[in-house]
């Protein structure tokens, strides 16, 4: 009686961990993927759906679109089709809401979640666009155009604003005293720069800081299309980044 019961008690505990270890084997993290990855990082997940969710970038970054994550602001920046920013925590509570599933297959969870993310905008997901114009713009070329831009949402001496420029988008970490933590507003150059080109036809006479300004802050209010952020913002981080670029 007790080798009845032994038996197939062995033989589901080998095929449990099997299944296990059948899933795709994450590649090493080349390139340095998870470099500057807190050990505590992993908001919403366990500890073991936290690991696969790093494998199953890992094996996604290998194998499909190139994936630059920026831990310390939270984004991840896509190099697809098309060209996209994505919430970390956005994509971490995704993961999470697959349970089983994607500790199974976190490679496959997290190509699924990849393709949902690719075909429409939505908060914490921002889509670039992947074309920038070869002539120069008042002088500007897209470098310096993405340093005036960082230069209007984070002026010298503003409080809260801490701006990043790059690859045709601009990180900005803004940090409320009167919360714990940070938030990350992701904002697209391409369409500011449509914006600018729309508005500096309307008033050739102006400076480029005063059209460049004006539009900056009228993203910043209207809170988009061209903009989102890690997570929802609360009124005074709103208030942060409106204030810091409000002209003076």
């Amino acid at each position: 009686m007790w080798i009845a019961v032994a038996v197939p008690a062995v033989v589901v505990g080998i095929l449990v961990w099997w299944l296990r270890r059948a899933r795709p084997a994450a590649p090493e993290a080349g390139g340095g993927f998870a470099a500057g990855r807190a050990p505590e990082w992993g908001p919403g997940l366990t500890p073991e759906a936290d690991a696969a969710f790093v494998e199953g970038l890992g094996a996604y970054d290998a194998t499909g679109e190139a994936l630059r994550p920026d831990w310390e602001r939270d984004v991840l920046a896509v190099d697809g089709t098309p060209p996209r920013l994505i919430s970390l925590r956005l994509l971490a509570d995704g993961f999470a809401a697959l349970e089983e599933a994607a500790l199974h297959d976190p490679q496959g969870a997290v190509a699924g979640l990849m393709a949902e993310y690719a075909a429409a905008e939505r908060p914490g997901v921002l889509h670039l666009r992947a074309e920038w114009p070869a002539d120069e713009v008042d002088g500007m070329d897209r470098t310096a155009f993405a340093e005036a831009v960082r230069a209007v949402v984070c002026p010298p001496g503003a409080t809260g604003v801490e701006g990043f420029a790059k690859d045709g988008f601009l990180l900005v970490t803004v940090t409320d005293a009167e919360a714990s933590g940070r938030n990350t507003l992701m904002l697209d150059l391409g369409r500011v720069l449509d914006l600018y080109a729309e508005a500096r036809e309307k008033r050739p006479d102006a400076t480029p800081g005063e059209v460049l300004g004006e539009v900056v802050s009228g993203m910043l209010a209207a809170g988009g299309p061209g903009l989102t952020w890690v997570r929802p913002p609360t009124e005074q981080e709103r208030h942060t980044v409106t204030t810091a670029c409000a002209p003076a």
